[in-house]
């Protein structure tokens, strides 16, 4: 029978920056000073606990600290599965697309041939969804992004004394314009900028937008073309960039506790695209802030509408102008309350990082024999 030290769990991280086990440092990465590895902390810990080392794949890729059974996972690297795939003590689990198609378009260009190596390929959209950004028919399984909490900041969410409304974005653009959202958010800040009734947030406003994704473009060559934009915004200004920047407070040192110091938030995904669900709109919960949503047409499959403000619903930015200025404190309290008791239903317990842990341990105990969660009952 084989037992868990037998086994080694390794994970290629989202990208290089994460390596050398940094996925699993708490301390690392703190985006706006706020723990976005939580929930790979707890993945370590939890298999560790069962005597299960996790390490990142660059140590796999280095022969180090090899077991038997040696469980492989990427959650968006590409490079290493085909090398790995050619070694017998490798297992090559399941592969997760964690980043949008609009970001890292390459990423979906390789998920068909991905598929013939790989047990299981996982996506928070659909294979239908998908189409547009494939080379060809995929299958894959269902996951949502785990979130880094479980339930709201009582400290924040209980404040009463809040400003209007707020944007927390980074100056950004996409790799690709299919059914985007970067632009709407800057349409949104712009009309709401008229009246001086937001404050945006995020790094990069003060210069020109960050193109995201990968490219192929050598650096020193990217760094020429962003000054360049430089000076010829200066001379050529975007009408909605220098609205932004109107409107700019500066980087969120702590994203929670800027969120929790307004009443409202514009919360836009980065695509229209079906389980397209990130970070964004759970960061309100937390600190009792009413998210004004758009991105995900599904988003009532796992979000009660009693909780958010659904942007489709109105015909322009004036009219969810009037509707936010016509709530009542007891309204206002409303959409607090029913999220804050989404939170602690059955219904939130897909995004969170027990429930990630869950579904990683389960595939582990498919491709391995070993029994994980019945232990843990």
């Amino acid at each position: 029978m084989i037992n868990p030290t037998d086994i080694k769990l390794f994970i290629d991280p989202f990208s290089y920056h994460f390596q050398q086990d940094a996925l699993f440092d708490i301390n690392k990465f703190r985006l706006d000073g706020d723990n976005i590895l939580a929930p790979y902390v707890y993945l370590r810990n939890w298999f560790e606990d069962r005597g299960i080392e996790v390490h990142t794949a660059d140590r796999l890729l280095q022969r180090q600290g090899l077991g038997a059974k040696n469980v492989y996972i990427s959650f968006g690297i590409q490079d290493h599965y085909y090398t790995l795939a050619r070694w017998p003590d490798v297992i090559l689990s399941a592969f997760f697309a964690f980043e949008g198609p609009i970001v890292e378009p390459t990423l979906y260009l390789g998920l068909t041939k991905a598929q013939k190596y790989f047990k299981r390929i996982f996506s928070f959209s659909d294979a239908e969804s998908l189409k547009p950004f494939l080379r060809g028919p995929l299958q894959c399984f269902k996951f949502h992004i785990p979130q880094s909490f479980e339930s709201v900041h009582e400290e924040i969410w209980s404040q009463e004394d809040r400003k209007f409304l707020v944007m927390i974005t980074a100056n950004k653009l996409p790799r690709l314009y299919y059914q985007e959202l970067y632009t709407e958010r800057r349409r949104a800040v712009e009309y709401f900028s008229r009246t001086g009734e937001i404050d945006l947030y995020g790094v990069g406003w003060d210069g020109p937008a960050h193109r995201v994704g990968k490219t192929r473009v050598p650096y020193t060559l990217h760094r020429l073309h962003k000054r360049f934009l430089y000076y010829w915004q200066r001379f050529y200004p975007d009408p909605l960039l220098e609205a932004c920047r109107r409107v700019y407070r500066g980087p969120a040192m702590s994203k929670r506790e800027t969120l929790g110091q307004y009443t409202f938030a514009l919360c836009f995904d980065n695509q229209i695209l079906n389980g397209w669900l990130t970070e964004k709109i759970f960061d309100c919960f937390f600190v009792g802030t009413i998210p004004i949503y758009l991105g995900a047409p599904d988003i009532e499959t796992y979000i009660p509408k009693e909780c958010f403000i659904d942007l489709r619903q109105f015909s322009g930015y004036g009219e969810l102008r009037s509707y936010l200025k016509s709530l009542t404190r007891k309204d206002i309290r409303r959409y607090k309350e029913s999220a804050k008791e989404y939170l602690r239903s059955p219904q939130y317990r897909p995004f969170t990082k027990i429930a990630f842990t869950e579904l990683i341990a389960r595939i582990v105990e498919e491709d391995t024999g070993i029994k994980l969660l019945e232990a843990s009952v």
